[in-house]
């Protein structure tokens, strides 16, 4: 089974919201649409660090000025059209930010092709919205945040 190493980015601002991408999975046995955190896949000799840094750069324009917190963790299973597994290794960092716009200069053409839409999303909005979330825990874990409630040790989450 491959397993692909991820970092992504949990952007939060003052307000407790956090800044998604709506990205759509066409290379999954099921396509779907998800409403995603930046970020993604580790490269050759690359740190789970080094990640976030040039995921975050790439896909919103911001250079990271200090260390993000690791925070949360995932392994889930996806099944690739071709009938592949692929076990998924996502650390999940946390990054404030207030920007009101992001650079999307240094998009790939996949992520041109695949990222149809960004937008900070409340709690409240993520509650009534009948769209698909990176995490079922995307509530708690927004809810946790805003209270303060950062682990020194990460968490798993869904």
């Amino acid at each position: 089974m491959l397993t692909r190493k991820s970092s992504r980015a949990i952007v939060l601002n003052k307000q407790h919201q956090i800044f998604l991408f709506r990205y759509t999975f066409d290379f999954f046995a099921e396509e779907q649409s998800v409403w995603i955190t930046p970020g993604g896949g580790l490269e050759e000799g690359e740190s789970f660090e080094e990640a976030l840094e040039r995921e975050v750069y790439e896909e919103l324009g911001i250079k990271l000025t200090e260390p993000a917190s690791f925070a949360f963790y995932r392994t889930p299973l996806y099944e690739l059209k071709n009938g592949e597994t692929v076990r998924s290794e996502e650390r999940f960092y946390l990054i404030y930010c207030d920007e009101k716009s992001f650079s999307y200069d240094g998009w790939s053409d996949s992520e041109t092709r695949r990222m149809t839409a960004g937008k900070w999303w409340s709690v409240e909005e993520i509650r009534k919205s009948t769209e698909k979330f990176f995490s079922e825990d995307v509530v708690e874990i927004l809810e946790r945040l805003a209270r303060g409630e950062i682990s020194k040790e990460s968490i798993e989450i869904a």
